[in-house]
């Protein structure tokens, strides 16, 4: 066997395990910077198995490639998006189909790159990459300094909420902003402006621990109740 074919099993072996981590460990509802970082390593472990199928001899350069090349990262970057792990992480199986996806499509990035025109696969593969670490540091989710508590307040308005809206805040931007926006005008989720007036208290913090898909279920792990309810305190707030 040689080195190539060694890296290309080892690869695809490693990445095949951690897609069925969540299965073997009864994963559920992963934070969501944790998520993308999952598919971070599985696409880099994608990448490199398709680095080592193609055969720098292969002299078979195509056009139609191109399509390979392309088309797999923008899938891949719309499967990214966390109201879609609302659905997947309720369904062990379903969520291991969704990481042997991932994986799939690394592969065929940086396969196809490399089909199309020797070297592009690097850049294609560079790009995949690329967009899951930034997803994970940026697609929604706010540094980890920003959660910082501050000093526990009582937030006053027509339903009397009792939480911290400044740390609720912080934590909406870290956990819900990607779908809500920063300050609840709407995008992939509904706007949540005026949300006072149309649940209580006690329904926006029952919806927050329970939600329907495709909203994710972040409650109890990595929102607690105290983060649940200075979330709920933030939310109330919106004017």
């Amino acid at each position: 066997m040689t080195v190539r074919r060694i890296i290309f099993v080892v690869a695809t072996l490693a990445a095949v395990v951690l897609a069925f981590v969540p299965l073997i460990a009864s994963e559920r509802n992963p934070g969501v910077r944790d998520h993308h970082l999952d598919h971070a390593l599985l696409m880099l472990l994608g990448a490199i198995a398709g680095f080592a199928a193609y055969r720098n001899d292969s002299g078979d350069e195509s056009p139609a490639w191109v399509w390979a090349a392309v088309a797999p990262p923008i899938v891949a970057m719309l499967l990214m998006a966390p109201s879609l792990y609302a659905v997947v992480d309720t369904v062990p199986w379903l969520h291991v189909l969704d990481h042997l996806v991932f994986l799939a499509l690394s592969m065929l990035t940086v396969y196809g790159g490399q089909r199309y025109v020797r070297g592009v696969g690097w850049a294609s593969g560079l790009m995949l990459e690329t967009m899951a670490v930034v997803a994970a540091f940026g697609y929604g989710v706010a540094p980890a300094s920003v959660a910082a508590a501050a000093p526990l307040s009582v937030v006053a308005s027509t339903h009397m909420v009792n939480g911290n809206s400044e740390r609720g805040k912080q934590l909406f931007a870290q956990n819900c902003a990607v779908c809500h926006a920063a300050k609840g005008q709407g995008g992939v989720g509904p706007p949540l402006k005026g949300e006072a007036s149309r649940k209580s208290v006690a329904q926006l913090e029952a919806w927050i621990k329970k939600p329907l898909p495709p909203m994710p279920t972040l409650y109890p792990k990595p929102l607690n109740d105290d983060d649940v309810t200075d979330i709920a305190a933030f939310v109330e707030s919106m004017k």
